[in-house]
């Protein structure tokens, strides 16, 4: 949600594929104090939009 802050696009959003695959994920609405559900394809296709940003669908790998 900070990216509503980020007007001159500095950040560069990776989003872990398998959260992408999700059909929901959770969030901080820029205090910590709240955590928001919403729909990976709203934020997709509506919240970034609306900001001006894009992500990057990254593979992250841990350790075994």
């Amino acid at each position: 949600m900070g990216l509503m802050n980020d007007k001159d696009h500095k950040v560069k959003l990776l989003i872990d594929e398998d959260v992408l695959a999700g059909e929901e994920l959770g969030c901080h609405p820029c205090i910590c104090t709240s955590s928001l559900k919403m729909k990976t394809a709203d934020v997709i296709n509506k919240f970034l939009p609306a900001t001006g940003h894009e992500y990057r669908a990254v593979h992250l790998v841990g350790e075994d």
